[in-house]
């Protein structure tokens, strides 16, 4: 269905109930993922969508764990699979932003072992080359479950690392390794190379991964119940990943565990993906600054770190929109941000069934769901007003294409939602100093007369 009959549709049931279009839409998305849930033995599912900072829109379907017939609720934490990447993607980012890592420094330097492709061995892999999948690693993605066991994995990151990446050790093959050079490797997605990045983090920090993942993004983004390991989070709250014919997998782990194995809800998820879609911004807490995140996801749709761009292999091919797909026994998840209007959404599954359709849904929905003011005040038109640079740093401009027929009241509202300034002008253009406003999100009402306009202003020092 086009978006025109999707909207036409809305406009006109509400003209026949006293649904809102955002009531209307959820029933809509509900009906839809049920049915695709049943058609695809789908046992359990969470979701959401993010729109200009706020979570518009999230759900739960089905069964977390039929043996206790506990339902999915947005407090069930699914096993996220790879979209972990883009968590450990985010700790050498901003290791790297701190100065504590080049991104372009042989990863020796940070290791207590020294990793290198046989086939060159006098050309240094590069955090970057990691972080890009363009490392020369070759390892197959189905070796992920190759050491699969039940519990929290049987290996710690030295132990594994050691075993993987040093001739004679108990894990070691030459053939995981290409033969072209790191530093002319084309793409190649390597669970093994995440695995690295996670002990380069835990080294180059002086911290255990998951200890540093915790405090330095899980915490900040409130993530409160997320955890890479069992033991750290409430086993009754974590789905069972189930098999086709609807098998329990159990609780199992990876020893590639930074690159597949961490858990959280969708709620905090969405936090997550909240900070991206508003440049490393979560609230008042600042991920990393502007550079990173322009580094992290370029505006070119290439060279991402962690995160799936036109260049690999299952990146959106027309560049609409940075993305991360988890595949594994009994788990099937997907994290997508979109540059353009600064959206995304999430879809966890704890089956192996498709689950694109619920995707496709989800994402032709993003531009009609409504979001709430959170001053309660109506948006009554956006069309003519230009608010410039955004993000910006010591000043702002608010340009209308015609001139304000009365005198403007400007209100700025925190991320907190209180309002914390009103300033009243007589201009067209308006220019207002923020140098005093800390870094985050801002929420703009602009009244002039009978019309009022929010906006959205993003301050970054």
């Amino acid at each position: 269905m086009s978006k025109f009959l999707i909207l036409f549709f809305l406009v006109f049931t509400l003209q026949l109930s006293a649904q809102t279009p955002n009531e209307i839409l959820v029933t809509e998305l509900n009906d839809f993922i049920e049915a695709q849930m049943a058609v695809h033995d789908i046992p359990g599912l969470s979701a959401s969508i993010v729109k200009e900072g706020k979570v518009v829109w999230e759900a739960a379907f089905g069964t977390a764990n039929f043996d206790t017939q506990s339902p999915v609720t947005l407090q069930t934490e699914f096993t996220l699979a790879s979209i972990s990447k883009l968590f450990t993607a985010t700790a050498c980012a901003q290791l790297w932003e701190n100065g504590t890592i080049d991104l372009d420094e042989n990863i020796n330097t940070y290791l207590p072992i020294t990793v290198l492709n046989p086939n060159s061995p006098t050309i240094p892999i590069t955090v970057r080359q990691l972080l890009q999948h363009k490392s020369s690693l070759h390892d197959s993605e189905s070796d992920l479950q190759l050491w699969d066991e039940i519990g929290d994995p049987i290996y710690d990151l030295p132990t594994f690392c050691e075993s993987y990446f040093i001739v004679n050790g108990d894990l070691y093959q030459a053939s995981n390794w290409g033969n072209t050079p790191p530093d002319s490797s084309s793409y190649w997605y390597s669970n093994a190379g995440y695995t690295l990045l996670g002990y380069i983090v835990q080294e180059a920090s002086g911290m255990p991964f998951n200890e540093y993942c915790q405090q330095f993004i899980l915490s900040p983004l409130e993530m409160n119940t997320a955890g890479w390991f069992y033991a750290d989070v409430d086993l009754s709250d974590v789905a069972m990943p189930y098999s086709t014919s609807l098998q329990p997998f159990g609780y199992y782990s990876v020893p590639e565990y930074p690159a597949a194995m961490l858990k959280a809800n969708v709620k905090e998820l969405s936090n997550f993906l909240i900070a991206y879609t508003q440049g490393g911004i979560f609230k008042n807490i600042q991920l990393f600054n502007s550079n990173t995140f322009e580094t992290i996801v370029p505006e070119d749709m290439t060279n991402g770190f962690g995160w799936w761009g036109t260049d690999t292999w299952w990146g959106d091919s027309s560049g609409n929109f940075w993305s991360h797909g988890g595949f594994m026994n009994g788990v099937r998840t997907q994290l997508n941000y979109y540059p353009n209007d600064s959206s995304g959404l999430i879809v966890l599954t704890n089956g192996q069934g498709d689950y694109f359709s619920i995707q496709k849904k989800l994402e032709d929905y993003i531009p009609l769901f409504e979001v709430e003011n959170p001053t309660g005040i109506q948006i009554l038109e956006t069309s003519d007003l230009t608010i410039y640079p955004n993000p910006a740093r010591d000043s702002f401009v608010i340009k209308r294409d015609k001139y304000f027929e009365q005198k403007v009241e400007v209100q700025i509202i925190n991320s907190a939602e209180k309002l914390i300034d009103t300033l009243i002008f007589s201009n067209t253009t308006i220019k207002i100093d923020i140098s005093k406003y800390p870094e985050g999100v801002y929420f703009l009402n602009i009244i002039s007369g009978k019309r009022t306009w929010n906006e959205k202003l993003i301050i970054q020092k």
